[in-house]
Protein backbone atom coordinates (compact mmCIF):
# COMPACT_ATOMS: atom_id res chain seq x y z
CA UNK A 1 0.00 0.00 0.00
CA UNK A 2 1.26 3.56 -0.96
CA UNK A 3 2.08 6.02 2.02
CA UNK A 4 -1.03 8.15 0.62
CA UNK A 5 -3.29 4.95 1.12
CA UNK A 6 -1.61 4.40 5.18
CA UNK A 7 -2.08 7.73 5.96
CA UNK A 8 -5.61 7.70 4.46
CA UNK A 9 -6.29 4.75 6.51
CA UNK A 10 -4.41 5.91 9.64
CA UNK A 11 -6.58 8.85 9.65
CA UNK A 12 -9.80 7.02 9.62
CA UNK A 13 -8.68 5.04 12.20
CA UNK A 14 -8.08 7.91 14.25
CA UNK A 15 -11.44 10.02 13.04
CA UNK A 16 -13.34 6.36 14.33
CA UNK A 17 -11.71 6.21 17.29
CA UNK A 18 -12.03 9.93 18.02
CA UNK A 19 -15.74 9.40 17.11
CA UNK A 20 -15.84 6.34 19.22
CA UNK A 21 -14.80 8.24 22.39
CA UNK A 22 -17.21 11.33 21.35
CA UNK A 23 -20.36 8.77 21.04
CA UNK A 24 -19.34 7.21 24.35
CA UNK A 25 -19.12 10.91 26.07
CA UNK A 26 -22.31 11.43 24.55
CA UNK A 27 -24.20 8.31 25.58
CA UNK A 28 -22.38 7.90 28.98
CA UNK A 29 -23.09 11.98 29.75
CA UNK A 30 -26.79 11.13 28.71
CA UNK A 31 -26.50 7.83 30.85
CA UNK A 32 -25.38 10.20 34.06
CA UNK A 33 -28.16 12.53 33.13
CA UNK A 34 -30.24 9.95 32.96
CA UNK A 35 -29.56 8.20 36.01
CA UNK A 36 -29.54 11.81 37.34
CA UNK A 37 -33.22 12.49 36.30
CA UNK A 38 -34.15 8.71 37.19
CA UNK A 39 -33.01 8.53 41.23
CA UNK A 40 -33.47 12.57 42.43
CA UNK A 41 -36.53 11.61 43.10
CA UNK A 42 -35.87 8.19 45.16
CA UNK A 43 -33.13 10.27 46.98
CA UNK A 44 -35.47 13.28 47.50
CA UNK A 45 -38.20 10.04 48.42
CA UNK A 46 -36.13 8.65 50.86
CA UNK A 47 -34.62 12.03 52.30
CA UNK A 48 -38.83 12.18 53.08
CA UNK A 49 -39.31 9.15 54.14
CA UNK A 50 -36.22 9.79 56.60
CA UNK A 51 -37.64 13.10 57.77
CA UNK A 52 -40.83 11.45 58.60
CA UNK A 53 -39.40 8.72 60.84
CA UNK A 54 -37.63 11.74 62.43
CA UNK A 55 -40.94 13.31 63.04
CA UNK A 56 -42.19 10.52 63.96
CA UNK A 57 -39.51 9.55 66.70
CA UNK A 58 -40.10 13.64 67.66
CA UNK A 59 -43.52 12.89 68.21
CA UNK A 60 -42.93 9.73 70.42
CA UNK A 61 -40.61 11.52 72.28
CA UNK A 62 -43.43 14.72 72.61
CA UNK A 63 -45.99 11.94 73.48
CA UNK A 64 -43.74 10.57 76.23
CA UNK A 65 -43.21 14.19 77.56
CA UNK A 66 -46.94 14.45 77.63
CA UNK A 67 -47.59 11.23 79.66
CA UNK A 68 -44.71 12.14 82.18
CA UNK A 69 -46.52 15.39 82.35
CA UNK A 70 -49.70 14.35 83.04
CA UNK A 71 -48.32 11.82 85.73
CA UNK A 72 -46.69 14.77 87.38
CA UNK A 73 -50.05 17.17 87.01
CA UNK A 74 -52.41 13.76 88.45
CA UNK A 75 -49.78 13.58 91.20
CA UNK A 76 -49.96 17.29 91.62
CA UNK A 77 -53.60 16.90 92.04
CA UNK A 78 -53.62 14.42 94.51
CA UNK A 79 -51.40 16.21 96.46
CA UNK A 80 -53.71 19.18 96.35
CA UNK A 81 -56.26 17.07 97.52
CA UNK A 82 -54.66 15.82 100.03
CA UNK A 83 -54.01 19.13 101.10
CA UNK A 84 -57.55 19.93 100.83
CA UNK A 85 -58.69 16.93 103.36
CA UNK A 86 -55.52 18.11 105.55
CA UNK A 87 -56.68 21.70 105.49
CA UNK A 88 -60.39 20.79 106.03
CA UNK A 89 -59.37 18.29 109.29
CA UNK A 90 -57.11 20.85 110.96
CA UNK A 91 -60.51 23.76 110.27
CA UNK A 92 -62.17 20.83 112.08
CA UNK A 93 -60.05 20.89 114.62
CA UNK A 94 -59.87 24.40 114.92
CA UNK A 95 -64.07 24.77 115.06
CA UNK A 96 -63.80 22.19 117.99
CA UNK A 97 -60.73 24.24 119.83
CA UNK A 98 -62.91 27.68 119.46
CA UNK A 99 -65.47 25.94 120.00
CA UNK A 100 -64.45 24.84 123.31
CA UNK A 101 -62.86 28.20 124.38
CA UNK A 102 -66.01 29.87 123.58
CA UNK A 103 -68.05 27.27 126.06
CA UNK A 104 -65.09 27.91 128.67
CA UNK A 105 -66.02 31.53 128.45
CA UNK A 106 -69.95 31.21 127.79
CA UNK A 107 -72.17 31.24 131.59
CA UNK A 108 -75.26 32.25 132.67
CA UNK A 109 -75.74 34.31 135.32
CA UNK A 110 -78.05 32.26 138.18
CA UNK A 111 -78.08 34.13 141.24
CA UNK A 112 -76.80 37.03 143.64
CA UNK A 113 -76.66 36.02 147.43
CA UNK A 114 -76.32 39.61 149.18
CA UNK A 115 -74.40 39.67 152.95
CA UNK A 116 -77.27 41.88 154.85
CA UNK A 117 -75.81 41.12 158.41
CA UNK A 118 -72.82 39.04 160.65
CA UNK A 119 -73.77 39.33 164.19
CA UNK A 120 -73.03 36.65 167.31
CA UNK A 121 -76.08 35.36 169.14
CA UNK A 122 -76.63 35.04 172.90
CA UNK A 123 -74.65 31.67 172.85
CA UNK A 124 -72.07 32.97 170.87
CA UNK A 125 -72.52 31.14 167.65
CA UNK A 126 -71.90 34.10 164.43
CA UNK A 127 -74.83 33.81 162.15
CA UNK A 128 -75.16 35.69 158.64
CA UNK A 129 -78.05 36.72 157.30
CA UNK A 130 -78.27 36.98 153.29
CA UNK A 131 -80.48 37.42 150.69
CA UNK A 132 -80.57 34.94 148.21
CA UNK A 133 -82.26 36.57 144.44
CA UNK A 134 -82.37 33.99 141.20
CA UNK A 135 -81.57 36.09 138.48
CA UNK A 136 -81.52 36.23 134.79
CA UNK A 137 -78.59 36.40 132.42
CA UNK A 138 -78.84 39.92 132.32
CA UNK A 139 -79.05 40.09 135.78
CA UNK A 140 -82.00 41.20 136.44
CA UNK A 141 -84.45 39.48 139.89
CA UNK A 142 -86.39 35.74 139.26
CA UNK A 143 -89.00 35.55 141.73
CA UNK A 144 -89.33 36.73 145.09
CA UNK A 145 -85.54 37.03 147.24
CA UNK A 146 -85.50 34.59 149.84
CA UNK A 147 -84.26 36.26 153.12
CA UNK A 148 -82.09 33.32 155.54
CA UNK A 149 -80.15 33.20 158.93
CA UNK A 150 -77.58 30.77 158.48
CA UNK A 151 -75.44 29.17 161.24
CA UNK A 152 -71.94 30.63 160.79
CA UNK A 153 -70.44 32.74 158.40
CA UNK A 154 -68.67 29.58 155.71
CA UNK A 155 -71.90 29.21 153.40
CA UNK A 156 -73.03 26.51 151.76
CA UNK A 157 -75.49 26.57 148.51
CA UNK A 158 -76.14 22.81 147.63
CA UNK A 159 -77.31 22.35 143.62
CA UNK A 160 -78.23 19.32 141.51
CA UNK A 161 -76.31 20.16 137.97
CA UNK A 162 -77.07 18.30 134.47
CA UNK A 163 -74.63 18.07 132.04
CA UNK A 164 -74.96 17.22 128.68
CA UNK A 165 -72.77 15.12 126.17
CA UNK A 166 -70.33 17.99 124.46
CA UNK A 167 -71.49 17.33 121.44
CA UNK A 168 -74.88 18.55 121.92
CA UNK A 169 -72.96 21.68 124.04
CA UNK A 170 -71.02 22.31 120.47
CA UNK A 171 -74.15 21.91 118.43
CA UNK A 172 -76.10 24.59 121.07
CA UNK A 173 -78.98 21.70 120.88
CA UNK A 174 -82.29 23.84 121.36
CA UNK A 175 -82.79 21.24 124.59
CA UNK A 176 -79.19 20.11 125.84
CA UNK A 177 -76.73 23.14 124.21
CA UNK A 178 -76.30 24.00 127.92
CA UNK A 179 -75.54 22.89 131.24
CA UNK A 180 -78.95 22.33 133.93
CA UNK A 181 -78.66 23.39 137.43
CA UNK A 182 -81.66 23.49 140.08
CA UNK A 183 -80.66 24.77 143.53
CA UNK A 184 -82.19 22.61 146.22
CA UNK A 185 -80.85 24.06 149.58
CA UNK A 186 -78.42 26.93 151.40
CA UNK A 187 -76.74 25.96 154.72
CA UNK A 188 -74.12 27.23 156.71
CA UNK A 189 -71.24 25.78 158.04
CA UNK A 190 -72.41 24.59 161.75
CA UNK A 191 -75.68 23.39 160.57
CA UNK A 192 -76.20 19.88 158.93
CA UNK A 193 -77.27 19.86 155.01
CA UNK A 194 -81.12 18.84 156.29
CA UNK A 195 -81.28 22.04 158.32
CA UNK A 196 -80.52 23.81 155.28
CA UNK A 197 -83.30 26.42 153.54
CA UNK A 198 -84.65 25.04 150.78
CA UNK A 199 -84.57 26.94 147.35
CA UNK A 200 -86.34 24.50 144.85
CA UNK A 201 -87.96 21.89 145.19
CA UNK A 202 -86.64 18.42 143.27
CA UNK A 203 -89.32 18.04 140.27
CA UNK A 204 -89.64 21.54 139.84
CA UNK A 205 -88.14 23.64 137.22
CA UNK A 206 -85.61 26.10 138.14
CA UNK A 207 -86.42 30.11 137.57
CA UNK A 208 -83.11 30.59 135.78
CA UNK A 209 -83.77 28.04 133.26
CA UNK A 210 -87.44 29.41 132.29
CA UNK A 211 -87.63 29.58 128.86
CA UNK A 212 -91.33 30.42 128.13
CA UNK A 213 -94.66 29.61 129.70
CA UNK A 214 -94.41 25.71 129.07
CA UNK A 215 -91.93 23.50 130.51
CA UNK A 216 -90.83 20.85 128.28
CA UNK A 217 -91.23 17.17 128.48
CA UNK A 218 -87.73 16.83 127.86
CA UNK A 219 -86.93 18.99 130.48
CA UNK A 220 -89.38 18.24 133.09
CA UNK A 221 -88.78 14.03 132.50
CA UNK A 222 -85.10 15.10 134.06
CA UNK A 223 -86.24 17.02 137.28
CA UNK A 224 -88.65 14.45 137.51
CA UNK A 225 -86.67 11.30 137.58
CA UNK A 226 -83.20 13.16 138.53
CA UNK A 227 -81.78 10.62 141.18
CA UNK A 228 -82.98 7.59 138.52
CA UNK A 229 -81.16 9.56 135.72
CA UNK A 230 -78.34 9.75 138.12
CA UNK A 231 -78.08 6.18 138.84
CA UNK A 232 -78.86 4.68 135.18
CA UNK A 233 -76.16 4.98 133.04
CA UNK A 234 -78.40 3.46 129.64
CA UNK A 235 -81.25 6.32 130.88
CA UNK A 236 -78.35 8.63 130.68
CA UNK A 237 -77.11 8.08 127.61
CA UNK A 238 -79.98 7.80 125.82
CA UNK A 239 -81.06 11.15 127.29
CA UNK A 240 -77.32 12.41 125.66
CA UNK A 241 -76.55 13.18 129.54
CA UNK A 242 -72.99 12.86 130.71
CA UNK A 243 -72.87 13.39 134.44
CA UNK A 244 -76.01 14.01 136.78
CA UNK A 245 -75.34 14.84 140.35
CA UNK A 246 -75.24 17.47 143.12
CA UNK A 247 -72.60 19.86 144.17
CA UNK A 248 -72.14 21.75 147.78
CA UNK A 249 -69.70 25.00 146.39
CA UNK A 250 -69.60 27.21 149.72
CA UNK A 251 -67.34 30.41 150.75
CA UNK A 252 -66.70 32.57 153.91
CA UNK A 253 -68.87 35.53 153.41
CA UNK A 254 -68.25 38.78 154.61
CA UNK A 255 -71.20 41.64 155.79
CA UNK A 256 -72.04 43.77 153.17
CA UNK A 257 -70.30 41.80 150.30
CA UNK A 258 -72.39 40.25 147.36
CA UNK A 259 -71.27 37.21 145.27
CA UNK A 260 -72.79 35.82 142.52
CA UNK A 261 -73.07 32.26 141.27
CA UNK A 262 -72.69 31.52 137.53
CA UNK A 263 -73.17 28.37 135.07
CA UNK A 264 -70.95 27.34 132.01
CA UNK A 265 -72.49 26.04 129.28
CA UNK A 266 -70.86 22.67 129.98
CA UNK A 267 -71.44 22.42 133.89
CA UNK A 268 -68.94 24.15 135.65
CA UNK A 269 -70.11 25.62 138.79
CA UNK A 270 -68.50 29.55 140.00
CA UNK A 271 -69.48 31.33 143.43
CA UNK A 272 -67.51 34.16 143.58
CA UNK A 273 -67.06 38.18 145.33
CA UNK A 274 -68.29 40.54 142.91
CA UNK A 275 -69.05 43.96 144.57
Amino acid sequence: MSKTGEAFTHFNSTVRTVLMAVLVGVFGYGGFQAYQAYSEPRRELEGKERELEQAYSDLDDVKQQLVTRDEKISELNDDITERDVRIDELQEDLDRVQTAVRLLKLHRRLARVEVLDQQTDESGQLQTKIRFIEVADEGQPIGEPAELTLEGDRVYIEYLVVKFDDQYVEQADIERGTAICLFERIFGENQNPDEGFVIDKVGSRPNAYDRGSVTSDFEQQIWNDFWTIANDRKKAEELGIRATHALAPSIRMEPGATYELDLRATGEFSLKRVD
